[in-house]
């Protein structure tokens, strides 16, 4: 446990010094401003977290856990981690625990920008148990949002690259919004995380197992990756 938390630190490091965190909550306060009409709490809340789950949790999570794999590769790097003395499965579980913490800290981040600036835009009909329900919602669709990420290490993994997964991550923001309102859109995986923030009890049990799937996918087959075919 002790290596594997020093193994997590480590890769916490490279993430902050890669500085796309703050890339990403730039971008999103940008974003924000979108929203300045916004007279009540209720529209800039459902607003802002719906671009939050959509544009950031789509493309700024998937950009980022391609980065933490991809860029061993684009660095020649994995080379040098294949040749550690420690399991690869603990390697690549330490980098998708340090990915999760950093997308928990970002959410955390967002939030608190967004009611700051919400205050400074003196928006109108604060309701505690109304902000607490969007708030609620977001949680949850972040924890999607965090689920969908996973699959762009493996294919990051699998091209030895970021520049094809960082493209299906653009790809992925075209379906959530095309099928997004369709009939279908519950059962596009892509497509769940604003589904469920603007509408809930969209969302069924496949829904749900359909984004389990590809957590099981990214991580699974990220870890089979490491321990085989990067092995020859």
């Amino acid at each position: 446990m002790k290596q594997l938390w020093s193994m997590i630190k480590i890769e916490l490091y490279k993430i902050m010094k890669g500085h796309i965190p703050i890339y990403i909550l730039t971008f999103y306060t940008f974003l924000i401003f979108i929203h300045m009409q916004d007279k009540t709490w209720e529209a800039f809340l459902s607003g802002s977290f719906f671009m939050y789950s959509t544009v950031i949790g789509l493309i700024g999570f998937s950009i980022l856990s391609t980065w933490v794999f991809g860029r061993e590769y684009e660095d020649q790097t994995y080379k040098d981690l294949l040749a550690l003395p420690i399991p690869r499965t603990s390697l690549v579980t330490a980098k998708f625990l340090a990915i999760e913490l950093t997308f928990v800290a970002i959410t955390v981040i967002a939030l608190m920008v967004t009611f700051v600036l919400g205050y400074c835009f003196n928006l109108s009909d604060f309701n505690a148990y109304l902000v607490g329900n969007i708030v609620k919602r977001l949680v949850i669709a972040t924890f999607y949002n965090i689920g969908l990420s996973f699959l762009f290490p493996f294919i990051a993994s699998m091209v030895r690259g970021v520049l094809a997964p960082v493209s299906i991550s653009f790809v992925a923001l075209i379906m959530a919004v095309v099928f997004g309102s369709k009939s279908v859109g519950p059962y596009i995986p892509w497509a769940i995380p604003g589904i469920y923030l603007s509408n809930p009890q969209l969302i069924t049990l496949v829904s749900r197992m359909s984004i389990s799937i590809i957590v099981l996918i990214g991580v699974y087959g990220t870890i089979l990756w490491w321990n085989y075919v990067d092995q020859k």
